[in-house]
């Protein structure tokens, strides 16, 4: 069973409790299935999992990118602010 650090960003950290954790997953998992189990382990974050962006290893990943051994993912939550600037 393959062990990936997660990195929560933003207001999913909040939601959590924590800004790092590591997950073991059956081998065979894919970011599908992570997203899957953070949805069971923390309903808090449930909402929000259809809008997460993942990166393994600091590339964007799609939902059925298989993970392995030692992955770093980072959950990313949307974005949004800044200011047009006008000339």
């Amino acid at each position: 069973m393959p062990t990936v650090s997660l990195r929560l960003y933003a207001g999913l950290k909040d939601m959590v409790g924590a800004r790092d954790l590591d997950l073991r997953l059956p081998e065979g998992a894919t970011v599908g299935h992570l997203r899957e189990r953070l949805g069971d382990e923390y309903p808090a974050v449930r909402a929000m999992l259809s809008v997460l962006v993942f990166a393994v290893d600091e590339e964007y990943v799609p939902s059925s990118h298989l993970l392995r051994e030692g992955d770093h993912v980072a959950l990313i939550p949307p974005v949004s602010g800044g200011s047009r600037c006008s000339s």
